[in-house]
C-alpha cells in the first residue's frame, strides 16, 4: 500500500483558505466579546475575540479580528452615541465580520459593522443583574438606613486630586454665605476606567480606619461622558459602598439615569455643586431651628417666671388674710366668754357670798389664764406664719434666680455675646434669604451695636 503524498504547508493553508471561501461567501453575524482591545495610531483598530461558557465561565473560543481604520472612524461615534460607552475590553458584541484566512497570518475575522442595540441591552442586563444580586445579598438599603446628620461638617472626599469637581466642591463650602466652616479631606481614587471600582474601594478602606474623624463620605466626580462613568456600575464597588458604616454622598455628574453607586448611597446628587449646596443648607436649616428653640425657651422662661410671681404675691395674701381671721376669732372668743361671766345672775352671787367670792375669784383667774393662753396661742401662730411665710419667699427667691439664670442664658443679649447676629428688615427677624428683596434696608445687631445695611 502506498503512502500519501505529502503536500506543503503552503498548500494546506490555501486548501483551508478555498474552503472557508466557499463556505463563508457571505459575512456573518458573530456574538463574541472583547478580551483585547488596541486602537492603532494609524486609526486600525486590532482586537482579540472569546466566548466563554456560561456556566464555567471557561474560555471555548478565540480569534483575532481587525477594524480597519476607515470602517471604524465609522462605527465608533455610531456605537457610542447609541450605548454611551466606547468599545473596551469585557464588552460583549455582534459583529457583521467576513472570514479571513493568509497563509502568513493566519486565521481573522474581518469586522464591517456592529449592532448596538444588542451591547446596549447587554450593559442593561448586566446593570440589572447587579441590581438584582445587591438585593439577594440584602445590602442594597443599608448605606440608605443610616441617618445622615443634621450638620455634615466634617467629610472625607473621595475624588481625583486634579478633578475640577474637586475644587468646586471645596470652594462653594469655604465661600458659603453664612461662614460656616468645614473640614474636608481628599482621599485620591481613580475615577474613571477599568481600574476605579478597585481604587475607590482602596480609598473606602483608608477612611474606615479613621470613621471616627469624619460625619459623611462623599464621591465627586466633574462630570463627564455616560462612557466615563460605567465604573460606577460595578458590583464590587456597590457592595463596599452600601455596607459602609457612614452615610455617603454621591455627587458624579450624571444628569439623567443613576448609576448603580448612586442607588445604594445614603443620598444621591447630581453634581459636586449640588452636593455641596445640599450640606450648606442642612447646616443653615439646623441654625435656623435652633434659633426658633432659643426664643421659644426665652419667652416660655419670662411667661414661667411672671406665673411663679404672681402665684407668690396671691399666697402670701391668703397667708396673712388666715392668719389675721384666726387671730379675730378666738379674741372674740375671749370677749365672749368675758361678757357671759358679766352677765350672770346678781341674785345668786346675793345668796351665796362666800361662794360667788369664790367663784369670782376663780372665774376671773380661769379668765386671766384663758385669755394669756389665747394670746400665747396668738403669738404662737403669729410666729408659725412669719416663719412660714419667710421660708416660702426665700424658696421662691430661689427659683426666680434659677429662671433668671436659664432667661440670661438664653436672653438675645447673651447669645450676641457669643459673636452670633440679629438681621432684622421693617422690624421683623430674617430667616432666610428669601426674606428680603434687593433695596431692603437691614438691621444687623451684634455684641457692639447696631449694623444698618442695603440688600443688593
Amino acid at each position: 500500500m502506498s503512502e500519501p503524498q505529502p503536500i506543503s504547508l503552503f498548500e494546506l493553508l490555501n486548501n483551508v483558505k478555498s474552503e472557508l471561501k466557499t463556505a463563508f461567501a457571505a459575512p456573518v453575524w458573530v456574538v463574541a466579546e472583547i478580551i483585547e482591545f488596541n486602537l492603532n495610531r494609524t486609526g486600525h483598530c486590532y482586537l482579540e475575540l472569546a466566548e466563554k461558557d456560561q456556566l464555567t465561565d471557561r474560555m471555548i473560543a478565540k480569534t483575532k479580528a481587525t477594524i480597519w481604520a476607515g470602517v471604524y472612524a465609522r462605527l465608533a461615534p455610531y456605537f457610542e452615541s447609541v450605548t454611551g460607552e466606547q468599545l473596551r475590553v469585557g464588552m460583549k458584541v455582534l459583529v457583521r465580520v467576513t472570514v479571513e484566512m493568509h497563509e502568513l497570518y493566519s486565521f481573522s475575522l474581518n469586522v464591517l459593522d456592529i449592532d448596538a442595540q444588542y451591547t446596549l441591552g447587554d450593559i442593561a442586563q448586566q446593570r440589572a443583574r447587579i441590581i438584582e444580586q445587591l438585593t439577594a445579598d440584602g445590602v442594597i438599603d443599608m448605606n440608605k438606613q443610616l441617618e445622615l446628620p443634621l450638620v455634615v461638617q466634617r467629610i472625607a472626599v473621595i475624588s481625583s486630586d486634579s478633578a475640577a469637581g474637586w475644587g468646586d466642591f471645596k470652594n462653594q463650602l469655604n465661600d458659603n454665605a453664612y461662614g460656616y466652616r468645614f473640614h474636608t479631606e481628599l482621599f485620591t481614587a481613580a475615577m474613571q476606567g477599568d481600574t476605579a471600582p478597585e481604587s475607590i474601594i482602596a480609598a473606602l478602606n483608608r477612611i474606615f480606619v479613621r470613621i471616627s474623624e469624619f460625619d459623611a463620605v462623599a464621591i465627586l466626580r466633574g462630570g463627564g461622558s455616560k462612557s466615563d462613568l460605567s465604573c460606577f456600575d460595578n458590583y464590587e464597588l456597590a457592595f463596599n459602598t452600601a455596607q459602609f458604616p457612614l452615610p455617603i454622598i454621591t455627587g458624579i455628574g450624571h444628569e439623567r439615569d443613576d448609576s448603580v453607586l448612586d442607588l445604594v448611597a445614603n443620598t444621591r446628587l447630581k453634581t459636586p455643586t449640588a452636593l455641596a449646596a445640599f450640606i450648606i443648607d442642612r447646616a443653615a436649616e439646623f441654625e435656623q431651628r435652633l434659633t426658633e428653640m432659643c426664643y421659644a425657651v426665652c419667652n416660655g422662661a419670662g411667661r414661667k417666671i411672671d406665673s411663679c410671681i404672681s402665684d407668690t404675691e396671691h399666697n402670701a395674701s391668703r397667708f396673712v388674710y388666715a392668719a389675721r381671721n384666726s387671730i379675730s376669732q378666738r379674741l372674740e372668743r375671749v370677749k365672749m366668754y368675758k361678757n357671759r361671766l358679766q352677765s350672770a345672775d346678781r341674785l345668786y352671787f346675793d345668796t351665796r357670798d362666800v361662794k360667788l367670792t369664790n367663784i369670782a375669784r376663780q372665774a376671773n383667774l380661769t379668765s386671766k389664764m384663758q385669755i394669756m393662753a389665747a394670746a400665747n396661742n396668738a403669738t404662737h401662730l403669729q410666729l408659725r406664719f412669719e416663719k412660714a411665710v419667710g421660708t416660702y419667699f426665700e424658696s421662691q427667691q430661689k427659683r426666680l434666680e434659677r429662671f433668671e439664670n436659664v432667661a440670661d442664658k438664653y436672653n438675645p443679649q447673651t447669645i450676641l455675646e457669643r459673636g452670633y447676629a440679629i438681621v432684622t428688615s421693617g422690624g421683623k427677624i430674617v430667616k432666610s434669604p428669601a426674606d428680603v428683596k434687593s433695596g431692603d434696608d437691614i438691621s444687623i445687631r451684634t455684641k457692639g451695636g447696631v449694623i444698618e445695611g442695603l440688600v443688593k
